[in-house]
């Protein structure tokens, strides 16, 4: 006899040393971008309209007050940036990038949802909202199926889109979580019996009827557009395209207009993230703007998935860096940034899409050095010592030993 609770599982030393190879992988990647570890804690005060209030496991304390295991980091990272960064939880526009790895806790039936207990490891871009900080949420989202041996591939939506038609349809709020649901599921024999049961008509409605189909390359673009009803839909499918246009090859994502999970949370672009013959998603994240920040994006994934798909093959051994909080360099140079991470160095991705911004995100962040078209420049925050490491880092983008 185990002992065991339904939906736990033990992990001997070759289970747990593979997961923590795994964790060991995606700390590094998400480090070499810039993002920093945060703690939060296990135990939460029961939050009725916590996002995942219906799977909380409640406790009562001795004084009788409803507490809940953690199910989720990030309503508690909001809070943490609501303690430590009050103004960019109030609105401030200044990007701060986040990650996370620990255990929590979802009271589901077993026999229907899997686990109970397991390690969500996710990042978390706060303080900005743009299409190149949405790109770089979904490249990391890439490179994390990547980095643990496996082929990713990114189906990327709006469910803003799928908002404007509901709206433009005139679908009364208490029926659009539904409607939005099955064309998520890409049920278009439920969609079409609220269109008739509702009875809806026009351009907005038959927009609705085709959202389950509007899946594929960059194509799909053009008939969502011809479908659009209004200028909200169209603003929509504009900032895809600007994500789109982030990618150097864009050749792992697949759209799907027809995303359209969780409605009230999600605000803006949204993913979910496979790899061929595992059938369930490996990771989702998304932009949820006003939900719990005024401007948040961010993605997680159950750790324990993501190892079960890659199979029993060998996870690539993590290099060795040194700890660092602040990137060394913040790029606008996409390639070049990826031979300074290759050789261990931080480097951040510039929110800002032009060099003058790029130079005052820098200075704002105290980042020494900003990389523009291959060549590092110091900006100033570090001093005559940091002017030097310049050097160091252009030979390391020339291919010689720093």
């Amino acid at each position: 006899m185990s002992g065991l609770v339904d939906g736990t599982r033990f992990s001997p030393p070759d289970v747990a040393a593979r997961r923590e190879a795994g964790l060991a992988k995606l700390r590094e990647l998400y480090a070499s971008w810039g993002y920093a570890p945060v703690e939060v804690p296990v135990l939460e005060r029961f939050d009725p309209s916590h996002p995942r209030e219906a799977q909380a496991f409640k406790l009562i304390d001795g004084g009788s007050e409803v507490l809940a295991l953690r199910s989720d980091f990030t309503p508690a990272l909001a809070r943490l940036v609501a303690l430590t960064n009050p103004a960019v939880a109030a609105g401030e526009r200044k990007p701060l990038r986040f990650r996370y790895a620990g255990t929590v806790w979802h009271a589901n039936h077993p026999e229907l949802a899997g686990m109970r207990e397991f390690t969500q490891v996710g990042i978390e871009l706060v303080g900005v909202s743009n299409a190149r900080a949405d790109a770089e949420i979904i490249h990391l989202a890439r490179e994390s199926v990547r980095a643990l041996g496996l082929a990713p591939r990114i189906e990327v939506g709006n469910p803003a889109y799928v908002k404007a038609l509901l709206e433009a349809a005139q679908v009364p709020r208490e029926h659009q979580g539904a409607i939005a649901d099955a064309i998520d599921r890409k049920d278009r024999s439920d969609v079409l019996a609220a269109i008739a049961a509702l009875g809806l008509r026009g351009k907005a409605a038959d927009a609705i009827l085709q959202a389950p189909d509007l899946y594929g390359s960059e194509g799909v673009l053009v008939e969502a557009r011809r479908l659009a009803p209004d200028a909200a839909a169209n603003l929509a499918l504009d900032r895809l395209e600007g994500v789109l246009a982030e990618f150097e090859d864009a050749s792992e994502l697949l759209l799907d207009l027809g995303l359209a999970r969780r409605l009230s949370y999600y605000t803006g672009v949204t993913f979910r993230a496979f790899t061929p013959d595992y059938g369930r998603p490996l990771l989702g994240g998304g932009r949820y703007d006003a939900a719990l920040l005024p401007y948040a994006a961010g993605f997680s994934m159950g750790l324990e998935r993501l190892l079960g798909a890659a199979g029993s093959g060998d996870i690539p051994s993590a290099g060795v860096r040194p700890p660092s909080l602040t990137p060394e360099v913040l790029a606008l140079d996409d390639p070049a940034a990826r031979t300074l991470r290759a050789a261990g160095v931080c480097v951040a991705r510039a929110v800002a899409g032009d060099e003058e911004g790029a130079a005052r995100e820098a200075a704002e962040a105290g980042i020494p050095y900003l990389l523009v078209a291959g060549v590092v420049r110091p900006t100033g925050a570090g001093g005559r010592a940091y002017a030097e490491r310049s050097g160091a880092l252009q030979a390391l983008l020339a291919g010689d030993e720093a």
